[in-house]
């Protein structure tokens, strides 16, 4: 059986979510015509248009504190791995170590 894709993403030094996409559309083999926004994320998940597609985990790891409105923004981001995840009825996730 193969194994399910893990991508792990390192978060020290991000600040802003522009430092999310720029680490996780590269680790998605993301087309370049992605964009860095959660509908075109939900897309890429549910159509499998990234060079890794579901299932798959992403890990973010995280050992400094964000500032707030990144971790706002990561709220919404796992809403639309879960969305994704109920609308495939793959495994979808993203996860926080």
């Amino acid at each position: 059986m193969a194994r399910m894709p893990l991508i792990r993403l390192d978060a020290r030094g991000w600040q802003h979510r522009e430092d999310f996409w720029a680490a996780l559309l590269p680790a998605l083999g993301a087309p370049d015509w992605h964009g860095p926004n959660l509908d075109a994320l939900y897309d890429g998940l549910v159509a499998g248009e990234n060079r890794v597609r579901p299932p798959l985990t992403v890990e973010i790891a995280i050992d400094t504190p964000l500032p707030e409105p990144l971790i706002d923004y990561l709220a919404r981001v796992t809403g639309v791995f879960a969305d994704a995840a109920r609308d495939t009825g793959l495994s979808i996730e993203l996860r926080y170590v």
